[in-house]
C-alpha cells in the first residue's frame, strides 16, 4: 500500500521568508556596510568578485564575521601604508626615549598594529575559509588555480 500524501497547500510570503532564513541566503555582496572605510569596502568588492560563482558560500548570517575582516583588513593596510611611509623606527616623543640614544629613536607603533591586525586576519580568514587550509579542514572543495593565475584570494595586490 502506497503511503499517505501529504495535501498540498500554498506557502504564504511570511513562512516562505522564515524557511529561507532558516536555510539561510547567500550573502548580499551589493550591500557594502557603511561602517567601512575606502579599504575596507575595497576588500569587501574584491571578496564579493571571488564569491560571485559561488552565491551561497557565505550566508546573509555570516555578515558581521565578513565585516570584521574587511575592517582587520583595512587596520593592516593603514599600518602597513605608515611603515612604507615612515619606516619602521620613528622618533620618540619623550625624553626618556632621547635620553636613551640611537638618536631617540622607538618603534613604530604601527608595527605591533599591524602584526595584531594580521592575527586577526588569520583568524577571521580560517573563520570564513578564506585560506585552503581552512576550505580543506571544512569539507570545501579546494580548486586548483589555472595556469598564469597570479591573483591572491584574499589580498588586493592592486590596491596598494
Amino acid at each position: 500500500m502506497p503511503a499517505a500524501r501529504k495535501p498540498l497547500y500554498a506557502v504564504s510570503e511570511a513562512e516562505r521568508a522564515q524557511r529561507q532564513m532558516a536555510v539561510g541566503v547567500g550573502l548580499d555582496w551589493g550591500q557594502v556596510p557603511a561602517q567601512l572605510d575606502r579599504a575596507g569596502r575595497a576588500q569587501w568588492r574584491h571578496l564579493a568578485e571571488q564569491h560571485r560563482a559561488y552565491p551561497t558560500r557565505l550566508r546573509e548570517t555570516d555578515r558581521a564575521a565578513v565585516i570584521a575582516f574587511c575592517s582587520w583588513w583595512s587596520a593592516f593596510d593603514a599600518a602597513q601604508r605608515d611603515i612604507a611611509k615612515r619606516g619602521s623606527l620613528v622618533p620618540g616623543r619623550s625624553s626618556a626615549d632621547a635620553a636613551r640614544g640611537e638618536g631617540g629613536l622607538v618603534k613604530n607603533p604601527s608595527v605591533a598594529a599591524m602584526r595584531d591586525a594580521s592575527q586577526q586576519l588569520r583568524y577571521w580568514a580560517r573563520e570564513l575559509a578564506l585560506t585552503p587550509d581552512s576550505r580543506a579542514r571544512q569539507g570545501l572543495q579546494i580548486e586548483e588555480p589555472q595556469a598564469g593565475d597570479d591573483e591572491d584570494p584574499i589580498f588586493d595586490w592592486d590596491a596598494m
